[in-house]
């Protein structure tokens, strides 16, 4: 689909504002705080998934939703030879429940930053989306496809635009894939290879059948057909990926960049060679299943490659199956992502960022608007919140190559930082 941008960026039923205030306020270290975007008419709720611990401090029932993050590690000589350290966490992953002005609507997203300063453009990309599509929040709901491409490519271009972004935008990016729910119907747009999935029941449901993985997205590698095609016919090389995926295949522009995907946000040199921000958007009608002896929809994942590098998608719904809780099927997820990297690449990891909702989990009821006879506290001031939490978005320069300690890399990689004005 095109856009003119590419061519020129449960307690969720009821959820207490004064106390996602105080979270947000007097918690900055826990990565998880929730945010509510004010507006006369809405009021949404916006959950970032927390670094390390899955925490239960949650705007949301735990059991129905999951979400974690892991930071990734990086080869260090040290006193007894090579060892790991702890790198930038790139990733940022948010949950958006309520959303739009319901508790019939949700948006749950995955932003997977690359290249240097690539934890600046996911933090922007996390902080800007959800207010984009609400501020065109009717259109949303009439022409669904067209407003999320609109959202995302002009995200793309703002990025690139951007009088601070884009100077970082130019070598370095984002992936992108957003998950719109509205009642039973889910829209996957995605860019780049932070893949979704949904896990179904089928032959007997979860008493006596068993569980089918479902790809929600299309991981967007160079060398598939079509996106190699359109590469090297603006001019681009795309390389072929080695022996099991490994070099990954990538974009070459004028021998240099080597962007392992085909869609990105950001990206700025790669743009006029082919590389695209424009999501391929899947449309998926939900059918859960009624009971543990019926077939039907179980749940969704969506996550950063991290997971999906030595994990598949199938194996990944086989273990989310085992768990009656959304939180302790994403730890473990998670963690077999953690200990597969390590088998595979010892001293290196990538970040790892997954978020799973069990089914159904939106409220079955028609859309409301909030804005009768509701606390409208706010806590998604964002230069005010942000700021509180003591974080430097513009930083010390000590992310540029992946590299940094001390409590300035702390921060930025627990997704604590003030906001660039769009």
């Amino acid at each position: 689909m095109g856009c003119q941008a590419s061519k020129d960026a449960a307690e969720a039923a009821s959820p207490k504002p004064n106390e996602a205030t105080t979270k947000a306020e007097t918690e900055p270290q826990s990565g998880g705080a929730a945010e509510v975007v004010p507006d006369e008419r809405r009021r949404s709720v916006v959950h970032k998934a927390p670094e390390v611990d899955s925490g239960t401090d949650t705007p949301f029932d735990p059991t129905l939703i999951g979400t974690l993050t892991r930071h990734g590690i990086a080869p260090a000589r040290g006193p007894g030879g090579i060892a790991s350290k702890a790198k930038i966490n790139q990733d940022r992953g948010i949950v958006c429940w309520p959303f739009n002005g319901t508790h019939n609507q949700a948006l749950l997203c995955v932003f997977d930053g690359h290249g240097i300063n690539g934890e600046r453009l996911s933090e922007w990309c996390v902080q800007q989306i959800p207010v984009r599509l609400e501020e065109d929040r009717d259109a949303l709901k009439s022409d669904t496809v067209g407003t999320l491409s609109r959202a995302i490519c002009k995200m793309d271009y703002d990025m690139l635009t951007h009088p601070l972004l884009g100077n970082f935008a130019k070598g370095a990016g984002s992936t992108s894939n957003v998950l719109y729910f509205h009642g039973t119907t889910l829209w996957t747009a995605c860019s780049g290879d932070s893949r979704a999935v949904l896990g179904r029941w089928a032959g007997g449901g979860k008493a006596k059948g068993s569980i089918k993985s479902i790809d929600l997205s299309i991981d967007h590698k160079p060398d598939l057909p079509e996106e190699q095609k359109r590469i090297e016919r603006e001019g681009g090389v795309v390389s072929k990926a080695g022996p099991r995926g490994l070099p990954p295949s990538r974009v070459w522009v004028n021998g240099r960049v080597g962007l392992a995907m085909s869609r990105s946000i950001g990206d700025g040199e790669a743009k006029g060679h082919g590389v695209i921000p424009d999501p391929e958007i899947q449309e998926t009608t939900l059918s859960p299943a009624s009971d543990d002896n019926s077939d039907g929809d179980a749940f969704v994942v969506v996550a950063s490659d991290g997971i999906w590098e030595f994990i598949s998608s199938q194996e990944a719904c086989e273990v989310v199956a085992k768990h009656d809780t959304a939180t302790a099927a994403c730890e473990e997820l998670v963690q077999l992502a953690v200990q597969r990297w390590e088998e595979e690449e010892g001293s290196y990891r990538d970040d790892i960022t997954c978020i799973i909702a069990f089914l159904p989990f939106l409220e079955d009821r028609a859309d409301e608007d909030y804005s009768m006879g509701l606390d409208k506290s706010v806590v998604h001031d964002e230069a005010v919140m942000l700021e509180a939490k003591g974080g430097s978005f513009i930083g010390d320069g000590q992310g540029a190559s992946g590299d940094g300690d001390g409590e300035d890399f702390v921060k930025r990689r627990l997704s604590v930082a003030q906001p660039f004005d769009a």
